[in-house]
C-alpha cells in the first residue's frame, strides 16, 4: 500500500513509522524540515518538505497513485483542505483526516472521509480502519440479523455483473462508490476493479458473502 502522511507531529510520526514497519510505501510531508528529525533512524519511508495542500507538493509525493492519504497536522482547516483535495481532485481510495472539531468531523465522515479526533484511540483506531477497509468493513449492524457492509472489488471480479452479487434473501447490493462518485447500480452494469460496494448482508451469510466477493 502507498501511504501519504501530511504532518510530521507526534501522531504523524507514529502512524508513519507503523506503516513503514508493516512494509508499506510511506511519504511524509511537512512544512518544517526539522520535524522529520523526530522519525527514527529505522524509518524506511520518504520525506518531503512543503505545504500539505500545495498540489505540486502532493503530486511530487505521489498522491496520484496513493492508496491512502492521512492528513494529521495540528490544524483542522489544513486537514480539511488536504482531505478534500485527496478525495475530490485526486480520487484517493482512502482518505483520513485528523479533526479536533466533532461537528466538522461528522460532516467529513458523511462525505466519505474517515476522521480521527482527540476523543478516539488515535493510531490504534487508524490501524483498525486501514486493516478493515482494505477489503471488507462492517459499517453498521442492523439488529441481529442484517449487517451493512462496505467492500472493495478485487481485480478478479473486474467485469462481473452487479446482478451476480445479489443472493435472494441473503445479499443485496445497495450502492456503489467509484472514484469519489456514488450511484445506485443497474443490474446489467459491470463491476470495476476498486469499486466500493455497499451491501446489506444476512448475518448468517457473512462468510459465504466474503467467498462470493473473493475477499
Amino acid at each position: 500500500m502507498k501511504a501519504l502522511v501530511i504532518g510530521c507531529g507526534k501522531f504523524g510520526v507514529r502512524v508513519s513509522e507503523y506503516l513503514a514497519w508493516k512494509n508499506h510505501q510511506v511519504v511524509v510531508v511537512d512544512s518544517n524540515s526539522e520535524s522529520f528529525l523526530a522519525l527514527s533512524k529505522d524509518f524506511t519511508g520518504r520525506t518531503l518538505c512543503g505545504i500539505g495542500y500545495d498540489k505540486d507538493i502532493l503530486e511530487q509525493a505521489g498522491i496520484a497513485t496513493a492508496d491512502v492519504v492521512i492528513s494529521c497536522t495540528s490544524s483542522d482547516s489544513l486537514n480539511a483542505v488536504v482531505a478534500n483535495i485527496a478525495k475530490n481532485v485526486f480520487h484517493v481510495p482512502m482518505v483520513i483526516a485528523r479533526m479536533y472539531d466533532p461537528i466538522r468531523a461528522r460532516m467529513f465522515e458523511a462525505m466519505g472521509i474517515y476522521t480521527v479526533s482527540i476523543t478516539r484511540l488515535g493510531l490504534e483506531n487508524v490501524v483498525e480502519y486501514l486493516e478493515g477497509i482494505k477489503s471488507w468493513h462492517v459499517i453498521r449492524k442492523l439488529g441481529k440479523d442484517v449487517q451493512l457492509v462496505k467492500a472493495r472489488i478485487p481485480a478478479s471480479l473486474d467485469g462481473k455483473k452487479y446482478a451476480e452479487l445479489d443472493v435472494e434473501g441473503k445479499i443485496r447490493l445497495m450502492a456503489v462508490e467509484r472514484q469519489g462518485h456514488s450511484f445506485v447500480p443497474k443490474r446489467e452494469e459491470f463491476c470495476e476493479y476498486n469499486d466500493i460496494l455497499y451491501l446489506s448482508v444476512s448475518t448468517d451469510y457473512l462468510e459465504q458473502a466474503r467467498d462470493l466477493l473473493q475477499l
